[in-house]
């Protein structure tokens, strides 16, 4: 029996001893997110593995215990993980890279962690970008995402905008890797600057409300960053050809070297786009450069970058009637049609035929956007040691460019199609105005009958801008539980704003001729022009000083982060309105600053010095940012955060000088942010879900560019003031879920609703005016308050896929002015624009050699062909707060993209 109890001991011990696991996962290039092939992964000398062609390794009969991992690669840094076998199957995916320059990207980047970073977050990684956004712009593939609301706008390739939580994207901080790109003078973003960056882009990632982001930034609705692909990692070469609606062609390459010797890497990336447009004339051609040296020097990461985006495109400027655009549309919405219009979704009023001079009928665009914003940057990320850590970054933005209009003294001519009869107004620019040019007043005028005067021509908005700026920041490790940052930020910028002369659209000169008892010099195609007899031009000068330190600390369970940052912004104008002027006989001459006009033989010319220009002196404003959060692990699988801050905002340069008369508004003062958010996420194999509730008070909001009140000292004009005392409530819910129902079968859904709101009912003094509004209770416009989205993603063979998503908006109520809101209109809500849902459609498929690969993706948009409205504007056609008086756009109907990749 002892003998029989003993062999059974023994069997169960060695049974116990024998116990064996199964380690398995993919490895992933830490940059780009694709798979590696041919890593080795090695626990011991006896229990080792390569990557397959999938990017997967299994290390099969592992005995249960603690091993210290070693995974490498050439072009790639060696790294060890400790990892623990304590059940049959253990699953660790692992992510290569260069170690010093991943830190560098989640250090500069300010790129949040996830279930440590206690704010809410969105990434949209490299897959998806590829995958989901055709040729969209880049904001549009976040509208399913959580807060988030992007439209197309007019249809313009480029005019894309973005809100999250209720805030436009002037309220929303955009970095292209660390570095601000807002608009200095306005707060907006312009998208068409950056076509072309989603070949070269690693990831998007949206923290919603104040967020974590070191540097003291204007986002109280998110901030947005767009974090490009380093040089490490394998050597790729790319070559893709897009076709889409509106005869769109596209045409890319890329290349990344890898790690080369020494230490060097490239990434280049080029592109070429041209199309129709969906929109009937808003045509669309531009190209694409990026190129970034990187070297790592001993403990140093070295890059410059530059990248620019040369391009031109048809602009539909104006919202219209919704019986302008579908008379059916408007009929069942009760709005009587008689008269209507139904010019259709792609009408475009801003476009037309000429016959060219070989009889050719060609389209010229009264609306073109034309710019190039080259933007350089030069970074040194120091390693100095295990705790320390200093980055220093310097970066340039030249713009220039501007959009053409028509500048008329009659209104612009129709055809029978409600396009422009650009035919016509040559003919009457060439018949049907004087010869010659005036010399003198309209009573006594002298004119040279060989030339023609145009009454008609296209004038261009010019808006250059020379942009340069730097941030410097430390890192440091106080111990295992504390790190600290630091940092200074500094940014200048000049934008030249003025008015040229275009296109004479067949004449050979044009006078402005606003006062016929002055004489006006005579313009040609490249001079500048204005309402008056000088010029409209001006510059806007912005300096911004910032600071900032944060304090992060982790341990076990816990991490959390306490900022404050501080910024000082400068303003000044400079005015070129200043116009000379001479009182000869009983003719008055007006000459523009650096003008010339002959009158009766004579030259005069504005050079005087001190009338060349005005300029104010510069004003100078402080604000701060205060923000704390916290992130607690409770378990394995699920973490808690909360965050609240206080924002004391400077206002933009548009609401400090009037840009009319290059003066200091009245009644200047910052504008207060409070906010707090609370966050639950869950995390397993098989299901990712965030959920977080959030309450943003917003004090001082002001009307872009102010309003007009008389001027207390002489109350025959008007001033430019701001309004203080609108307020605004932005709260609300969202939750995001991700399911794989299999290792093929991922099924994601979101819900996001608002309640945003108007808090101010009140008269305010300003400057002795009393001025009176009621917006209390009214929404918020511009973006829809309830979105619902869904979508499924089926890999229905290897490395085939497709996907579905819809999404639904509610609660979209249209834009209006609050400051509008007064005597009978006072607490009027907006009209809401009726729900709607949109679906879209991806699918690709790949086909992989032995060293390459070769892609098939295609996207449709508006799959159902949903007819919706997109953008609209309150009252613009009455004061009715209806359907019928509102101004809209319609959004655009199935488009499609397709494109052919080669990688190598």
């Amino acid at each position: 029996m002892k003998v029989l109890l003993f062999a059974l001991v023994s069997l169960l011990c060695s049974t116990s001893f024998a116990q064996t696991g199964k380690l398995s996962g993919k490895v992933k290039d830490a940059t780009s997110g694709d798979l590696v092939v041919g890593a080795k992964i090695e626990l011991s000398d006896k229990y080792r593995t390569r990557t397959d062609y999938d990017g997967n390794y299994i290390i099969e009969g592992v005995p249960y215990g603690t091993y210290t991992a070693v995974v490498s690669m050439l072009m790639y840094d060696t790294i060890r993980f400790e990892v623990v076998i304590d059940q049959p199957e253990v699953t660790k995916d692992i992510d290569l890279g260069n170690v010093q320059v991943i830190e560098e990207m989640r250090v500069v980047g300010n790129v949040a962690q996830d279930r440590k970073t206690p704010v809410a977050v969105s990434t949209l990684d490299k897959k998806t970008i590829t995958e989901e956004l055709g040729s969209q712009d880049l904001p549009m593939i976040l509208n399913s995402k959580p807060g988030v609301h992007a439209t197309q706008q007019g249809g313009g390739d480029g005019d894309a905008r973005i809100t999250i939580r209720g805030f436009d994207q002037r309220n929303v901080g955009m970095l292209i890797d660390g570095v601000p790109v807002n608009d200095m003078e306005n707060g907006w973003v312009y998208w068409s600057n950056w076509f072309g960056l989603d070949n070269i882009t690693q990831q998007i990632q949206v923290q919603r409300g104040l967020g974590a982001t070191k540097i003291a930034m204007p986002s109280v609705g998110g901030t947005m960053n767009i974090i490009t692909e380093n040089t490490a990692g394998k050597r790729e070469i790319k070559v893709n050809q897009e076709y889409g609606s509106g005869s769109f062609y596209r045409t890319s390459l890329s290349y990344k070297s890898g790690t080369l010797k020494n230490g060097w890497g490239i990434l280049f990336s080029g592109s070429y786009k041209q199309g129709d447009g969906w929109v009937d004339g808003l045509m669309t051609q531009g190209g694409f450069y990026y190129l970034k040296v990187q070297k790592k020097i001993k403990n140093h990461v070295i890059s410059l970058s530059g990248f620019g985006a040369p391009q031109q495109h048809g602009q539909r400027s104006f919202n219209q009637a919704i019986d302008y655009w579908d008379a059916q549309y408007a009929h069942d919405l009760g709005i009587d049609t008689t008269g209507a219009k139904n010019w259709g979704r792609r009408h475009n009023q801003h476009f037309g035929y000429y016959t060219d001079t070989d009889g050719a009928r060609k389209i010229k665009n009264e609306r073109l956007n034309y710019y190039h914003k080259p933007q350089i940057t030069l970074k040194d990320f120091w390693k100095v040691n295990d705790k320390l850590s200093w980055s220093n970054m310097a970066y340039m933005s030249i713009g220039r460019g501007g959009g053409t209009r028509a500048f008329n003294t009659g209104a612009i001519i129709y055809d029978s199609l409600g396009q422009i009869d650009w035919d016509q107004i040559t003919f009457n620019n060439q018949n049907l105005t004087f010869a010659g040019i005036v010399v003198g007043t309209t009573a006594d005028a002298t004119y040279d009958p060989t030339l023609l005067k145009s009454s008609q021509v296209l004038t261009a908005s010019v808006n250059n801008h020379m942009w340069y700026g730097g941030i410097s920041q430390i890192d440091y490790k106080i111990n295992d539980n504390f790190d600290f940052a630091a940092g200074l930020d500094y940014r200048y910028y000049k934008g030249t704003h003025y008015v040229e002369l275009r296109d004479l659209l067949g004449g050979d000169y044009w006078v402005n001729s606003k006062n016929q008892n002055e004489a006006s010099p005579m313009k040609k195609v490249g001079d500048k022009v204005g309402w008056e007899d000088y010029h409209n031009h001006r510059d806007g000068l912005v300096q911004w000083m910032g600071g900032f330190a944060q304090v992060e600390y982790s341990k076990a369970r816990w991490t959390a982060f306490a900022n404050v940052s501080t910024v000082t912004n400068g303003y000044k104008g400079i005015d070129y309105f200043q116009k000379k002027e001479l009182h000869i006989d009983d003719t008055v001459i007006y000459i523009g600053a650096k003008d010339t006009v002959d009158y009766n033989g004579q030259t005069y010319t504005n050079d005087s010095p001190e009338l060349i220009y005005n300029q104010t002196d510069w004003k100078w404003l402080t604000g701060f940012t205060v923000k704390s959060g916290a992130n607690f692990n409770i378990t394995e699988r699920s973490n808690f955060f909360m965050n609240l801050g206080y924002l004391d905002r400077t206002p933009l340069f548009n609401n400090v000088i009037d840009n009319n008369t290059n003066t200091f508004f009245k009644e200047i003062l910052n504008e207060r942010i409070m906010a707090a958010e609370l966050g639950y996420g869950y995390r397993s194999k098989k299901v990712s879900l965030n959920a977080n509730g959030y309450y943003t008070y917003w004090q001082n909001k002001p009307f872009p560019f102010g309003v007009a009140i008389p001027d207390p000292d002489d109350p025959t004009t008007f001033v430019r003031a701001n309004v203080n005392g609108m307020d605004a409530l932005h709260m609300g819910a969202e939750i995001d879920v991700a399911y794989d129902v299999t290792k093929t079968l991922t099924i994601e859904g979101m819900a996001s609703i608002g309640d945003w709101t108007w808090q101010s009912s009140e008269i305010v003094n300003v400057l002795g005016f009393e001025y009176e509004f009621d917006a209390k209770g009214v929404h918020v416009g511009d973006a829809a308050q309830s979105v619902f989205a869904a979508s499924a993603r089926w890999e229905f063979v290897k490395r085939g896929y497709v996907k579905l998503k819809y999404t639904y908006y509610d609660r979209y109520y249209s834009n209006f002015d609050p400051f509008s809101l007064t005597g009978a209109n006072g607490g009027t809500d907006s009209w809401s624009i009726p729900g709607y849902g949109l679906m879209s459609a991806h699918f690709g498929y790949s086909l992989k050699f032995e060293k390459s690969k070769l892609h098939f993706r295609g996207n449709v948009f508006n799959v159902l062909n949903t007819l919706y409205i997109s953008d609209a504007r309150n009252n613009q056609n009455g004061s009715g707060f209806d359907a019928a008086s509102a101004g809209v756009f319609m959004g655009m109907g199935t488009t499609f993209n397709f494109s052919v990749g080669f990688e190598f």
